[in-house]
C-alpha cells in the first residue's frame, strides 16, 4: 500500500492528473506552480519528489513534460477508505484548467454512488439552477459528476456543463455537429453549442444527485 499523500501533494497529483486527462499530456512544472498558486519553482519540485517517493508519479529528466502517473487507475484514497471527491467552488468554462479546487475543498461520498467509476475521475459541483427540476434535479443539489470529455459521452445521458460561470445539469445530445443541452423544466430554454465554444465546458456524466435536507 503506497504512503498516503498530505493535502498539498494530493493537490498536485489531481492536477497532474486531470491535465493529462483533458490534453493528453502531462503539465510543465511552471503549468503546476501557477495552476495551484505555488510562487517558488522549487516549491513544486519538492512536492513532485516527495510523489515521486511515495510512488505516484515518475519524472524522466532533463523533460519540461517529463512526468508519467504510476497506476493511473489507483486512487490516493487507501483501499476500504470513503472517496474523498474534489467540491468545485468558483469556476468558468474559460478558465477549464482551474475547474478543479486549488484548496482542498472535497465531500465524502459513499463508493455505492460511483456506480464502477473511477473516484480520481470525479467531482462534487452544487447546480446552479431547476433547469432539470422536471427530472427532480434541483437548484443547491450536489452532483457526483465523472469527467469525460464530450465524444464519450450517449446522447441522451444526464450531464453536468459549465455555461461560463453557471453550473447546470442537462440532458446531452449531439445533432448537426453542435452540443445540445436540453432542460427537463420548459421555462428554461435548450442551448446550443458548436464543440469548441468558450462559453459553454461539458465536465462529464452524472453518477448520482446529494440533496442537503
Amino acid at each position: 500500500m503506497r504512503e498516503r499523500l498530505t493535502e498539498r501533494q494530493n493537490q498536485v497529483y489531481e492536477y497532474v492528473r486531470a491535465h493529462v486527462r483533458r490534453h493528453g499530456k502531462p503539465p510543465t512544472m511552471v503549468e503546476i506552480g501557477r495552476a495551484l498558486a505555488i510562487s517558488s519553482t522549487n516549491g513544486v519540485h519538492k512536492l513532485v519528489t516527495a510523489l515521486e517517493a511515495k510512488g505516484y508519479l515518475r519524472r524522466t529528466p532533463k523533460e519540461s513534460r517529463g512526468l508519467t502517473l504510476v497506476g493511473e487507475d489507483a486512487s490516493p484514497t487507501s483501499e476500504g477508505e470513503v472517496p474523498y471527491l474534489p467540491l468545485i467552488g468558483r469556476a468558468t468554462s474559460r478558465d477549464p484548467d482551474h475547474v478543479r479546487p486549488r484548496f482542498g475543498r472535497a465531500l465524502y461520498v459513499d463508493p455505492l454512488l460511483l456506480d464502477r467509476a473511477d473516484p480520481d475521475a470525479c467531482l462534487v459541483a452544487r447546480v446552479g439552477d431547476d433547469g432539470m427540476n422536471g427530472d427532480g434535479v434541483r437548484k443547491g443539489d450536489y452532483l457526483v459528476i465523472e469527467e469525460a470529455p464530450w465524444p464519450q459521452l450517449r446522447n441522451g445521458e444526464l450531464v453536468a456543463a459549465l455555461l461560463e460561470d453557471l453550473l447546470v445539469a442537462r440532458r446531452f445530445d449531439v445533432a448537426n455537429g453542435r452540443l445540445h443541452l436540453r432542460p427537463a423544466d420548459r421555462s428554461y430554454a435548450e442551448s446550443v453549442h458548436p464543440p469548441d465554444d468558450p462559453a459553454c465546458l461539458i465536465l462529464g456524466r452524472v453518477r448520482a444527485v446529494l440533496r442537503k435536507l
